[in-house]
């Protein structure tokens, strides 16, 4: 498997099956809430975990602590900010739940792949 399948593998487990309903109706309440730092650093743990598994046989390892910065500052970011509503009202779309989720999604994976871009190259 590549990086990004297992960072995807990853990014559904920590965004979604290790994100209970708590986290998921405080984690807008504010920038600075318990909910979105907890949410945050769960989704955090769990990437930089499977990017581990992703290069578990590479020479080199990836520059962890980089990414695991980069994964927790932008997932708090996205989903504090409630990137995914605001993206849809500037862009004038619908704000069903569906829309604003699918935003909230693609902006993830958008981040990911940049990723590993940046780290695969």
């Amino acid at each position: 498997m590549t990086t990004f399948e297992w960072l995807l593998i990853g990014h559904l487990l920590g965004d979604w099956v290790l994100q209970n309903d708590w986290m998921a109706q405080n984690k807008q309440n504010g920038l600075f809430n318990r909910a979105i730092a907890i949410h945050a650093a769960v989704y955090t743990i769990i990437l930089v975990f499977t990017l581990g598994i992703a290069h578990r046989d590479a020479a080199a390892a990836p520059p962890y602590l980089a990414f695991a910065g980069a994964v927790f500052i932008s997932h708090w970011i996205i989903d504090a900010s409630n990137l995914g509503l605001r993206w849809n009202r500037f862009f004038n779309q619908s704000e069903l739940l569906f829309m604003r989720i699918a935003v909230d999604q693609i902006l993830h994976l958008v981040v990911l792949a940049i990723l590993v871009e940046w780290m695969v190259g």
